[in-house]
């Protein structure tokens, strides 16, 4: 039976279509490979093809003279359902991407798409075991570097990670125990992003671009900031910029006592900052976006993702790929990250941690996108459930003190014990209020998920 249609299998219905079918092996080639079935119709239904004496011969050829790398598929056939299907079987390619008739091609899902160019440097470097930034800035010097911004890292190093390296070590030293100088003294771009004087002279799209919006849209702004200069700079401005920008409020944290905490979980704002800082594909024109409304908070990665991860995979345990393996071992050493790929895992335990609602995650081809959602007030949520009188009562007492029991429900919402039991057991089962303890100890104290998700109930008041 012939397998549908996907990543790594195409049906074609004849060998009419000769150029859809070198296309699809430099799509399969630049991805995981596959296989081409031809005489099969799209939805399955085999035609079969009439081999003649050199038809395979000619369809080698065809595929070899119009790929660059050339490829040189596995061709065979099979029977099935008592015709005959030619197989085209294309591995791996090592060297990527492949092209075609002159253009670049990727295997996604069913489709094969043509890769623009910052896309077919990244596959080429990638095929090859190098990033991006590991290769030479053009036109760039030592006179370049800041020496200022190399001892702050190096002090930053050797405190947070115990970086064995004298302070008094020369520049040139430094720069090549990072890695950032190759053979012949020339600096790499990751130099220029970590330590340059200016980097936006080589690389004018290295920025990270701030707004405060007005309400939900971008109509209006309220405060807007383009932050420039080297990239270990901008995770710090970004995040002032969020502060100057967010609200801290209140919370109550066991029997009495009040915490102050930031409407959005300052850590994993942090680390969706640092995040297209570190990973972004530098060779894309656009920037890093930071963008915060009145209900919620928006970080835009330009490029995407790297090619084979998606959003699932960033929520679990990979393997780590950096787009920018320089970068990424330099904010190591200052501790802006922690292990290659736990980001995105470390940023939605912080916000379960904090009682908000884990993050959003947008991918597409050209952006990765993190949204965080306001965390609903106390005071809409209460109003969306349509609690009785009595109950919200109960609710802010428990809110001003952290914990009330039975007995002092009855006494807040002046009713009798019956009526408090029932009370108390409807709030918890809409998760509004969470029980502790037992038997003569029991209370009740505010559920984190009041404030961090949708909650059902039935319309209508008691």
């Amino acid at each position: 039976m012939i397998p549908e249609e996907g990543q790594t299998v195409e049906r074609k219905v004849s060998l009419s279509q000769s150029h859809d079918i070198v296309e699809t092996c430099a799509a399969f080639a630049s991805a995981q490979g596959g296989c081409i079935y031809i005489g099969v119709r799209d939805d399955g239904t085999v035609v079969g093809v009439q081999i003649g004496k050199g038809t395979l011969e000619s369809l080698a050829n065809d595929i070899a003279q119009n790929t660059i790398p050339k490829l040189v598929p596995g061709i065979t056939t099979v029977q099935e359902a008592g015709r005959t299907v030619i197989m085209v079987e294309v591995p791996e390619n090592h060297t990527k991407p492949v092209s075609a008739y002159g253009r670049a091609y990727r295997r996604s899902g069913r489709t094969n798409q043509v890769l623009a160019a910052s896309e077919i440097a990244e596959l080429y470097f990638n095929s090859r075991g190098v990033t991006w930034d590991e290769t030479v800035q053009a036109g760039a010097t030592a006179d370049d570097i800041d020496p200022d911004k190399v001892r702050k890292f190096l002090s930053r190093a050797k405190s947070e990670r115990l970086w064995e390296i004298d302070d008094q070590t020369p520049l040139i030293q430094v720069l090549r125990q990072l890695n950032l100088l190759k053979k012949y003294g020339q600096l790499t771009i990751a130099a220029v992003l970590l330590f340059g004087k200016n980097p936006q002279r080589f690389l004018l799209q290295a920025k990270v671009r701030c707004a405060r919006f007005k309400g939900d849209n971008e109509v209006e702004f309220l405060d807007l900031k383009v932050i420039e200069g080297d990239i270990i700079q901008q995770v710090e401005e970004a995040m002032a910029f969020v502060r100057r920008n967010t609200t801290m409020a209140a919370r109550i944290e066991g029997e009495v006592e009040r915490k102050e905490q930031w409407e959005y979980p300052l850590d994993a704002i942090r680390e969706a900052i640092i995040n297209p800082i570190c990973h972004r594909d530098y060779a894309d024109s656009g920037n890093v976006e930071v963008k915060i409304f009145d209900d919620r908070l928006e970080v835009t990665n330009p490029g995407g993702l790297p090619a084979g991860l998606t959003v699932e995979d960033l929520k679990g345990p990979h393997e780590s790929k950096p787009r920018n393996k320089l970068v990424a071992e330099a904010f190591f050493r200052i501790k802006y990250i922690e292990q290659f790929g736990t980001g995105i895992g470390r940023m939605m335990a912080e916000c379960r941690k904090a009682g908000v609602p884990e993050p959003h995650f947008e991918c597409r081809p050209d952006s990765f996108r993190i949204i965080f959602q306001k965390p609903v007030s106390l005071e809409a949520r209460l109003a969306e459930l349509k609690l009785s009188d009595r109950q919200i009562r109960g609710v802010r007492h428990v809110q001003e003190r952290g914990r009330i029991t039975r007995k002092e429900y009855e006494t807040v919402a002046e009713v009798p014990t019956a009526t408090a039991k029932r009370d108390l057991s409807e709030l918890v089962k809409d998760k509004v209020l969470v029980q502790r303890g037992k038997g003569r100890s029991i209370s009740y104290a505010l559920s984190a998920q009041i404030v961090s998700r949708k909650v059902s109930r039935k319309t209508g008041g008691k």
